[in-house]
C-alpha cells in the first residue's frame, strides 16, 4: 500500500495538491511498514504504563484513606480507655477519711443508705460514692456500729486489718482498737468473717466472735445490746476484769492506763462514759479495792 501511494502521479489540480500534502505528512518516504509497527507498539506500551501508574495511584490513595481511618479508630479506642482509666482512678481517689475526737461519737450516713455510729478515737475510710463498684467496702480502726442497707448484688465489706466482715444487709458491732485482738457482735441478719489466716466464720444474731492475731479464737452467745450501749454513752460490764476495763477506757479516752498487780475479780454494772476518766475510775473503786495515781499524763492502777 505504501508503494502504491508513493508512486502515485499527481497533477496540478487543487484536489491532487491537497492529497499530496496529506500523503507526505502521513506516510513519509523514508518510513517503512516496520517502523510504523514499532512506533505503534511503543505508543501502546506507553499507554499501558500510564494506565498501570493510574491504577497504582488509585490503590495508594485508597490505602492511605483506609490507614487514616484505622489510625483514627485506634486513637479513639485508646483515648476512650485513657479517659475511663482516669475516671476510675479519680473515683478511687475520692475517699473520705474521718477520725472521731477523744470522748465523742459520730453518726455517718454512707451513699448507699448505710448508717454507722463511730466510737471515740475511731478512724474510718470509705469512698464518697459506691456507684459503679462491685462491692461496698469501708475500712475501720476502732469501734463502730453498722446498720447496713440491703443490696444483694453489691455485698458490704468491712476491712478491719486482720479480718474482713462481709454482709448483705444487717446490724452489727465491730471493735478493733487493739491490733492483736478484735471482736464482732451481730445484732441482726448474718455476716461472714474471713481472717488473715483463712479462717471462715459465719455468724447468727446474738453471737460474738473474737479474732486474735489474724486467727479465729472463739464464738459465744451474748446480749448484743450490751455491746452497743456505748452509743448511749454507757459501757456495760459483763464480768470483765480491771485490766480489761482499763484497756477499754484507755482506748476510749486516749490516755495510757497501766495496771500493776491488780486482781482479776470479774465486774458487772454500767459506767457512764460522759464522765471524765478519773470519775469513771472512782466508780470502779466502789466495786473493787484499787488506788489510782496520775503521773506525767499517765494513770496507774494498783491494789489498795
Amino acid at each position: 500500500m505504501e508503494d502504491n501511494i508513493n508512486n502515485y502521479k499527481y497533477d496540478d489540480s487543487v484536489e491532487d495538491l491537497k492529497l499530496r500534502s496529506f500523503v507526505e505528512q502521513s506516510f513519509p518516504k523514508k518510513m517503512d511498514s516496520n517502523s510504523i509497527k514499532q512506533k505503534t507498539f511503543m505508543k501502546i506500551h506507553d499507554e499501558q504504563r500510564r494506565s498501570h501508574r493510574r491504577q497504582w495511584a488509585r490503590v495508594s490513595v485508597a490505602a492511605c484513606i483506609l490507614l487514616t481511618f484505622v489510625c483514627l479508630g485506634l486513637w479513639k479506642i485508646l483515648d476512650t480507655r485513657r479517659v475511663e482509666t482516669l475516671t476510675a482512678c479519680t473515683k478511687k481517689m475520692e475517699m473520705q477519711h474521718i477520725i472521731v475526737p477523744v470522748g465523742e461519737k459520730m453518726t455517718i450516713m454512707l451513699s448507699d443508705g448505710t448508717k454507722l455510729v463511730a466510737n471515740s478515737r475511731t478512724t474510718l475510710s470509705y469512698p464518697k460514692t459506691f456507684q459503679g463498684a462491685e462491692r461496698r467496702e469501708v475500712s475501720i480502726k476502732g469501734e463502730a456500729y453498722f446498720e447496713v442497707a440491703h443490696d444483694a448484688e453489691h455485698p458490704f465489706v468491712v476491712n478491719s486489718g486482720k479480718f474482713k466482715v462481709k454482709v448483705l444487709g444487717t446490724r452489727f458491732n465491730i471493735s478493733n482498737y487493739d491490733d492483736s485482738k478484735s471482736s464482732v457482735v451481730l445484732a441482726k441478719g448474718s455476716v461472714e468473717i474471713t481472717t488473715d489466716n483463712k479462717d471462715l466464720v459465719r455468724m447468727k444474731p446474738s453471737e460474738k466472735v473474737v479474732v486474735e492475731n489474724g486467727s479465729f479464737v472463739e464464738k459465744t452467745q451474748v446480749d448484743a445490746q450490751d455491746y452497743t450501749s456505748w452509743m448511749d454513752g454507757v459501757l456495760t460490764l459483763q464480768g470483765e476484769s480491771v485490766n480489761d476495763i482499763a484497756e477499754m477506757l484507755s482506748q476510749y479516752y486516749g490516755v495510757k492506763i497501766v495496771c500493776n498487780h491488780v486482781n482479776s475479780t470479774p465486774l458487772y454494772g454500767k459506767l457512764v462514759l460522759q464522765d471524765s476518766v478519773m470519775d469513771v475510775l472512782k466508780t470502779i473503786k466502789g466495786m473493787v479495792k484499787i488506788k489510782t495515781i496520775r503521773k506525767n499524763g499517765e494513770i496507774y492502777i494498783v491494789t489498795n
